[in-house]
């Protein structure tokens, strides 16, 4: 008989095509239309970032590198609680999108969030199609999101 081996536990992400597929995303004029009727605009990015430049209005809670953050229960009450409970519309953005929609995958599919979006390109296409920002961002220097465990997250 053999023994059973242990394996290390290690968050992998899902892929992101497959975490797309679970979510709603929608685009920039869209979430516009949406913020302006009262649904909550969450930047999910890591506080340096929002510092420098976010969406009008936004608040940040980030989910961390890769969205890691947002499948613990902690991460999940303090977006409740800037969001004034798991019942109010959100809207999470990043600086591309990839990382708001594993956000929002958690939020929903795993703490019970009951309507949750994604931008679809983030702050990028948000910043593209002449929508309003507050301070500089700037996402060109930074890497894209990969759903390959190791890369690194910048958005």
């Amino acid at each position: 008989m053999s023994e059973k081996t242990e394996m290390p536990r290690k968050f992998v992400p899902p892929p992101l095509e497959l975490v797309k597929s679970r979510i709603e995303e929608v685009l920039p004029p869209d979430a516009k239309a949406r913020i302006e009727d009262g649904a909550v605009l969450v930047d999910v990015r890591d506080p340096e970032r929002f510092e420098t430049g976010h969406l009008a209005g936004a608040v940040n809670v980030s989910s961390g590198q890769s969205a890691r953050g947002a499948q613990e229960d902690a991460y999940a009450e303090a977006v409740a609680e800037a969001a004034g409970g798991k019942d109010k519309p959100l809207i999470l953005y990043c600086g591309e999108g990839n990382r708001s929609a594993r956000t929002a995958d958690a939020l929903a599919n795993e703490h019970g969030f009951e309507r949750v979006a994604s931008i679809i390109g983030g702050v990028k296409l948000w910043g593209d199609l002449g929508l309003p920002v507050e301070g500089e961002v700037d996402v060109a220097g930074e890497e894209r999101e990969t759903d390959l465990e190791g890369e690194e997250d910048k958005t």
